[in-house]
């Protein structure tokens, strides 16, 4: 699989720091922030800006930038403010959305900084507001933050950190779900490195709101490790996938594309099928990836290999007609008698759709060797998992096969798969906040409800 990385876009963030239009490193009173931004904003914008500081308190403003993070093709405005006399190291990072004409407030979200005020820095580029923050020593964060239907909403998130001495860098977008991560030693020579998207599980009757993700999109070459010469393009092969879980079970919904379908006439027919892969075997403790099984000394051990908790479930679609899907097992795991008999409460179902086909999935957590489903509500859980679209368009061509999937997967070696992360009831993959939302509960609330 092609991997696109976005780290030197990154670091093109952390130089625009340096050019940003940011006051000295004592930082600067709102009246010289007037004088710097007149170029963009007419007075009376500048003076809502005014209102909207922390009213009877001394500040300083130690970043700003202004730009487009909306969308909307007008100056937005983003400041990194700290208040003076008070024992917190944290800065306030203000958001202002031109809307309709008026500069709105739509963001203010605290940030910690080690030193200095100014190790929270603001720019705004690519239609996102990114916040830089120095954690610790070493170990830095930017996010990117998004103006769009009424909501602030997180895009993504970058780390860079030390593991052991090696340069860690890892890379989320809570709005493609693409995650990489990278490890480098002191020379700057990388490693080890992966991409992947990463699938968020809800829960099976949750609503999932505008601003957050809760499915996959797999359509372009960047997620076609085998095959990418045969494959011409979305409705080819492409498909989404949403993952949801009760108590007792996992179920999976992939919505495929295919210009083509190959359904096959018997059992061992080259023909058109869906694989779900899962690594449940947990992480060990302490660990800072699942995919680095230790480090010792100068030296990186990858994950590869593993004689246990790797799963893969193959459905072979039928003919939609009286010729039923079919399920097949793989495993690395000798399954006992609780799993065998969970086995015989999987279910596969399969549809034709406009298009292409839709196959469900469902998987017994009995029988991946979970009594009920792993949710712990004080931190994350994540299977490596994967899924992959294995497409023919010609039955008679066996050669001219395509895979389309989350990840680059090989189905033995653990540190190909890409995660699948349960979200408990109350918590998000990701962030999402409305602006409207204080004033629609306080009218609820005066109407009675």
């Amino acid at each position: 699989m092609k991997i696109v990385s976005t780290i030197a876009s990154i670091y093109v963030v952390f130089a625009a720091l340096a050019v940003a239009p940011v006051a000295a490193q004592s930082g600067m009173d709102f009246d010289e922030f007037v004088r710097r931004a007149e170029p963009y904003f007419a007075e009376d914008l500048l003076g809502d800006v005014r209102m909207a500081m922390p009213q009877g308190s001394n500040y300083k403003i130690w970043g700003w930038d202004v730009g487009d993070f909306s969308g909307d093709g007008y100056y937005d405005l983003a400041l990194s403010v700290h208040i003076l006399g008070t024992r917190k190291r944290e800065c306030l990072v203000y958001m202002f959305a031109d809307v309709e004409g008026y500069l709105v407030p739509v963001g203010r979200m605290p940030f910690q900084f080690v030193d200095l005020p100014l190790e929270v820095g603001v720019v705004i580029k690519d239609v996102a507001c990114y916040v830089t923050q120095k954690r610790k020593s070493e170990d830095w964060s930017i996010r990117g933050y998004r103006f769009t239907e009424g909501a602030v909403v997180l895009v993504d998130e970058f780390v860079s950190d030390k593991i052991e001495g090696f340069q860690h860098e890892s890379f989320r977008s809570f709005q493609t779900l693409i995650t990489r991560e990278r490890l480098a030693n002191k020379k700057d020579e990388e490693v080890f490195s992966t991409e992947f998207l990463t699938i968020p599980c809800y829960s099976r009757s949750r609503q999932v709101y505008a601003g957050y993700v809760p499915e996959v999109a797999v359509s372009s070459t960047n997620h076609v490790p085998e095959g990418a010469y045969w494959w011409t393009g979305e409705t080819d092969a492409s498909f989404s996938a949403r993952l949801v879980y009760d108590d007792e079970y996992l179920y999976a919904r992939i919505l495929v594309k295919d210009s083509n379908v190959v359904t096959g006439w018997c059992d061992t027919c080259i023909a058109d099928h869906v694989e779900l892969l899962f690594d449940v075997t947990a992480p060990a403790e302490g660990s800072r990836s699942r995919y680095i099984s230790r480090i010792e000394r100068e030296e990186v051990v990858v994950r590869s290999t593993s004689d246990s908790g790797l799963f893969t479930f193959t459905v072979r679609l039928g003919d939609f007609g009286d010729n039923l899907p079919k399920v097949a097992i793989k495993t690395t795991d000798e399954l006992d008698q609780s799993q065998v008999k969970a086995r015989k409460q999987l279910r596969a179902v399969s549809a034709p759709r406009p298009g292409g086909y839709v196959v469900k999935l469902r998987i017994p957590f009995a029988l991946l060797g979970y009594q009920k489903a792993p949710i712990d509500e004080q931190g994350v859980v994540e299977f490596g998992c994967a899924i992959a679209v294995v497409d023919y368009d010609n039955e008679f061509r066996p050669e001219e096969r395509s895979v389309i999937a989350t990840s680059n997967v090989e189905p033995l070696d653990p540190s190909t798969y890409g995660a699948l992360r349960f979200v408990p009831d109350g918590t998000w993959y990701g962030e999402s906040v409305n602006i409207y939302g204080d004033a629609v509960i306080n009218t609820l609330r005066e109407l009675g409800f």
